[in-house]
């Protein structure tokens, strides 16, 4: 007879726990989850978070110790960033929201990109930069080089890179021939051992389409070209001569505005699709956002911008080991 997994009472045969004690468990995670969401976007004040945390779960039977502690606050940080992508974009009050949330409890990149929230919140604070402040950020080149290597693209003078994607697939529509038919007719025995079969032949060409993968490299976007490096293929297209966009669960395709265009799809995946059609977006709809200067900030730069303000509001405190400590 096991015990349950939640109360560590006897749960009956062949059971690891009890039905109630499950609905308690998953109720107060769900409560858990839902307050450090509102905490992270609505919450001016976030002390409070931690206790309250450690209340609900008690109520609910649930360990809460301090690495389970900062494991479900590095979750409402992410579960917020989701929430706030639901309207496809993030608001500047959103991201103070989740900039004063992670200062808060000392939460950095490496806590919060183990499966790719980070990274995605870059791509929402490039957005938001393009959308609410008609703000461009500069490409840290130095910064791609480190990860990328050499970039493969030969930019036009007057367009600015954005984002660089590796290990992108490129798919095109690849179309077979192949002649089919068939024979029809009698054979004769015209002698001991031999025969005649006179016969006919019918056929006909058969094209058969599907999309097939036939490359993968580097997918660049800048102001005004998506530009593609593989090790096949090299080719830009103009963003204002995509005829279309068809978003995938990994993947974007496209149409080229040409007599002859074929659906062609770039394989990536969730977050980097949802935001490829979001920024190209953005910057088809931004006619009035200036290419940045040298002296402009990077990407980086914005991602950081809200810390140090956030940090003097905040008196310089932030949740470590489940306790409140003075840096």
């Amino acid at each position: 007879m096991g015990d349950c997994q939640y109360c560590g009472e006897p749960a009956g045969f062949m059971r690891k726990h009890h039905d109630e004690c499950k609905d308690r468990h998953d109720g107060g995670m769900d409560a858990i989850m839902k307050m450090c969401v509102g905490a992270a976007l609505h919450s001016p004040v976030l002390g409070w978070l931690p206790d309250k945390v450690r209340e609900t779960a008690a109520s609910a039977r649930i360990d809460m110790p301090d690495s389970e502690l900062r494991s479900v606050l590095v979750q409402g940080w992410c579960g917020a960033l989701e929430a706030s992508m639901e309207d496809h974009a993030l608001s500047s009050g959103e991201k103070r929201g989740l900039d004063r949330y992670r200062v808060q409890f000392g939460l950095g990149e490496a806590d919060l990109d183990a499966g790719g929230h980070f990274e995605m919140f870059r791509m929402m604070t490039l957005l938001n930069a393009i959308v609410e402040k008609r703000v461009l950020p500069r490409y840290d080149r130095e910064q791609a080089r480190a990860v990328f290597g050499r970039l493969p693209f030969n930019l036009m003078k007057s367009e600015e890179l954005v984002w660089v994607m590796d290990g992108v697939g490129y798919m095109e529509q690849v179309t077979r021939r192949e002649f089919r038919g068939s024979s029809m007719g009698v054979g004769f025995r015209v002698a001991k051992g031999v025969y005649v079969r006179p016969s006919t032949f019918r056929g006909r060409s058969v094209e058969s389409s599907s999309m097939e993968q036939t490359d993968t490299g580097m997918l660049g976007i800048t102001t005004k070209h998506l530009y593609f490096r593989g090790s096949q293929k090299s080719f830009r297209v103009r963003l204002e001569k995509i005829v279309s966009f068809d978003p995938y669960a990994d993947g974007v395709g496209i149409m080229r505005d040409t007599a002859r265009a074929k659906p062609e799809v770039f394989r990536m995946g969730a977050g980097a699709s949802w935001f490829t059609v979001n920024v190209i977006d953005a910057l088809l709809d931004a006619d009035e956002v200036a290419l940045p200067r040298r002296d402009s900030p990077t990407l980086e730069d914005l991602v950081e911008a809200d810390l140090d303000e956030e940090k003097e509001d905040d008196g310089g405190h932030m949740f470590a080991a489940g306790a409140s400590t003075t840096l």
